[in-house]
């Protein structure tokens, strides 16, 4: 989904092209034997490569290896579903009566049907289980075989490709792959044939580094840092375990016992430090249970640390003496990827925390352009939601990241979110603190009329509403080519010389535009096919809100950040996470565009729109749908937490030297709740009760019952910003109610402890 941030490196030279094109499945006759008959094909696969992926080999070697997965369907969702509401329900008489994962399996397999017609089909291009080449499970088949042999069953081209910026290599296609149409009553999808996506995801170092980009030569300037400050000069309270503990009434010495207890972090592309860990532990007294690691150790290769080093020391410091799994995944895999590995584990963690995320109608952008197959994000995230649903059955807890850009999001955002020039370049490093024109629009001449609606398919990717727009298809297609955005701006600039216009670079290496005149007041500019025009806002040229996935799954806790204002180093009240604060990050929040609201949400949902009915109050209504899945579900701090990591270059990562560092993010809030749950279970399995599995029900139900056990976060928070810029539209929190900046609230742990004991029968 967040500083700590699943940090993407968003500047105007971004590489990454997202497509969203929602393609039906296309059909193509061709010819596949000598006596000239034919049979149809569907396409199940046709990747769009990324500008920054360059082909390095057009024929990749036929000997490599690759592997991919054929996804077929699936049987008794319904009798799933059933189960997964009786076992969560903690009003049911099945509550807690968590099923196997071979009760599961049997449930939804696959048909033997299909898995005898598809491994015919594999075994007729000598693709067998005899070889190791294949591997079966419940409903899906992974294959692991060499490229040659793929290339004739897809009847497909491989190339190998070379990322431009890291050198990496990957075999990936180079146009379409087919299988023959009458697999399509068996199989629902397969992937793994043109994963692209790197995951840029990183934690911020916000030790009021200064931006250099900016140039000084502007009369209204303040150092190249308008550190714009918005908490009314509020102190920072520094985040640490113990200040936890004591705001969240956390007893004194409760840790783990159990042996069958276990919590876990999820990571993609990312490991934590041994070292940096072992200087967190000392400096905050923390009794370390057993830690296991599952994946490769890839600090040597250049992947990043700072997320999983705050996932690792607040999930054990809060959830002391619990044995930790460590799971992490390459660059190439996503969270279905995760959920395939972590239901086949024998003893999988019963807590598990996720701090990434991805705007939910570009999963195929993540995962690996589905969008352009015969399948799209929608039909990829039901897929994953099933699998989800999976785990809470068998009784585990996952946690996810609610994002860190507000309801506007950044990552898969369209940027048609009118920006408030008042509060510009709000995070600091540009030379001014205001501008009369915060964004413009930059468009594609040879793709799309001005006067027409911009949203439409054929046409996403040739329009850039700038600077909000940033990670959007269009901005990264359009300025993929970095010369469109300096020379085209010095155009504009030259057309518009009484304004003083300027793009401007906050400490994040975000981009501002700066303006001294009115939106309006700006003349077009053209830079070779490429027009400069004042942005006008129209609903239907892109969604105002963007939810993230897995947060926005109803099958999942999605969880907020909360930021503490204090005063003389005291804690006076707790509030949304927000830029206009002082933080980092503004917490993510809103409703989902697709998924329907679950059961345990309706009341909860209907009470926020009861108390917040006058319109004024609310974003516009055709930006969201109000019987959808809100997010998020409840909120724990998550600005300024105290996190150490290695400093020790390129050498041995698992020792120190060790630096200390201040971090934001709704990713600090996920691992610190799930260490708490992870007691919680400690509890009741010491007492002979089952853990507690899938939370929401519970957490809705607690609402109702015990209102006093979340702490109430008001204070007229708002997400209407993302990590860098604020639009005119968003949600603020709501009294006594679920609201879409921090859900039900954060917790008072005691009390959430004892109705569970309550309810669990346990005195």
């Amino acid at each position: 989904m967040k500083v700590i941030i699943i940090y993407l490196i968003i500047i105007y030279s971004i590489n990454f092209c997202f497509s969203i094109k929602l393609n039906q499945q296309q059909y193509h006759r061709f010819h596949i034997n000598d006596d000239n008959d034919y049979f149809e094909k569907v396409i199940v696969a046709h990747p769009k490569i990324p500008s920054n992926w360059l082909i390095e080999n057009e024929i990749s070697n036929p000997n490599d290896i690759i592997s991919f997965k054929i996804l077929l369907k699936q049987n008794n969702l319904d009798k799933l579903n059933y189960y997964f509401e009786e076992i969560s329900n903690p009003k049911s008489t099945m509550y807690g009566e968590f099923l196997t994962k071979e009760d599961i399996n049997d449930m939804v397999k696959s048909n033997e049907e299909h898995f005898k017609k598809v491994l015919e089909y594999l075994k007729s291009y000598d693709i067998v289980e005899l070889e190791n080449e294949i591997q079966l499970f419940s409903d899906y088949i992974f294959v692991e075989t060499r490229i040659y042999k793929v290339s004739l069953m897809f009847n497909s081209k491989f190339s190998t490709f070379k990322n431009k910026n890291n050198g990496k290599t990957r075999n990936r296609l180079n146009g379409p792959a087919y299988l023959p149409k009458q697999f399509m009553d068996s199989i629902d999808f397969v992937t793994g044939l043109s994963e692209f996506f790197e995951h840029s995801f990183k934690i911020e170092n916000y030790l009021n580094n200064n931006n250099n980009n900016n140039n000084n030569n502007n009369n209204n300037q303040n150092n190249g840092d308008s550190s714009n400050s918005y908490n009314g000069g509020l102190d920072d309270i520094i985040i640490t375990p113990k200040v936890l503990k004591s705001y969240y009434n956390v007893l004194d010495g409760l840790i783990g016992e159990m042996e069958n207890n276990r919590i876990g972090v999820i990571a993609f592309n990312d490991y934590f430090s041994k070292g940096a860990l072992e200087m967190f532990d000392q400096q905050f007294n923390i009794t370390k249970g057993n830690i296991t690691t599952i994946g490769s150790d890839c600090l040597g290769k250049g992947c990043d640390q700072y997320e999983s080093d705050l996932d690792i020391q607040y999930i054990t410091a809060m959830g002391e003496n619990i044995t930790t799994d460590f799971i992490t995944f390459n660059d190439a895999q996503w969270i279905l990827d995760y959920l395939h590995n972590v239901i086949v584990m024998d003893k999988p963690p019963l807590v598990q925390s996720i701090s990434y995320g991805w705007a939910e109608l570009l999963q195929c952008d993540v995962s690996n352009g589905c969008s352009t197959f015969g399948y799209d994000s929608k039909q990829y995230v039901e897929r994953t939601n099933s699998e989800f649903q999976k785990l809470a059955s068998m009784g585990i807890t996952v946690l996810v990241s609610s994002g860190d850009d507000g309801a506007p999001s950044l990552g898969g955002s369209s940027g048609n979110c009118p920006i408030d020039g008042n509060v510009y370049c709000p995070t600091g490093g540009c030379n001014h603190t205001k501008t009369m024109c915060p964004e413009f629009t930059i468009y594609d001449l040879n793709s799309i009329n001005i006067d027409d609606n911009f949203r439409s398919g054929s046409i996403i990717d040739s329009y850039c509403f700038f600077p909000m727009g940033i990670a959007s298809s269009g901005c990264t297609n359009i300025l993929g080519d970095p010369s469109v955005l300096d020379s085209g701006v010095k155009i504009f600039s030259e057309n518009n010389k009484q304004c003083n216009i300027a793009i401007e670079y906050d400490r994040t290496n975000l981009p501002h535009f700066y303006s001294e005149c009115e939106c309006k007041q700006l003349q077009n500019a053209t830079y070779r096919n490429y027009r400069f025009t004042q942005y006008q806002f129209n609903e239907n040229n892109g969604a105002l809100f963007v939810a993230e996935y897995p947060s926005s799954s109803p099958y999942v806790t999605s969880v907020g950040a909360t930021q503490f204002l204090a005063r003389d180093e005291k804690i006076t009240t707790e509030v949304g996470c927000t830029i206009l604060q002082g933080a980092k990050i503004t917490t993510g929040g809103g409703f989902s565009s697709f998924q329907s609201q679950p059961t345990y949400q309706i009341n909860a949902i209907k009470e926020f729109f009861n108390n917040n009915n006058n319109q004024k109050s609310l974003p516009p209504s055709f930006s969201y749908s109000p019987t959808n899945r809100g997010v998020p579900d409840i909120s724990m701090v998550g600005h300024n937490y105290k996190i150490y990591s290695s400093d020790n270059g390129n050498k041995n990562f698992d020792q120190c030297p060790c630096k200390s560092l201040p971090v934001d993010g709704t990713s600090c809030s996920s691992p610190t709740l799930a260490g708490l749950i992870g007691l919680i279970n400690d509890q009741l399995l010491l007492n002979g009760k089952s853990q507690l599995g899938f939370l929401n029900p519970l957490l809705y139900q607690m609402a109702i019952d015990e209102p006093r056990i979340f702490n109430d976060i008001s204070g007229d928070s708002s997400n209407r910003c993302s990590r860098s810029y604020c639009c005119l539209y968003g949600w603020t929190t709501s009294s006594n109610t679920w609201d879409p900046v921090t859900g039900l609230g954060s917790i008072d742990f005691n009390l959430f402890l004892s109705y569970v004991l309550k309810i669990k029968g346990i005195k």
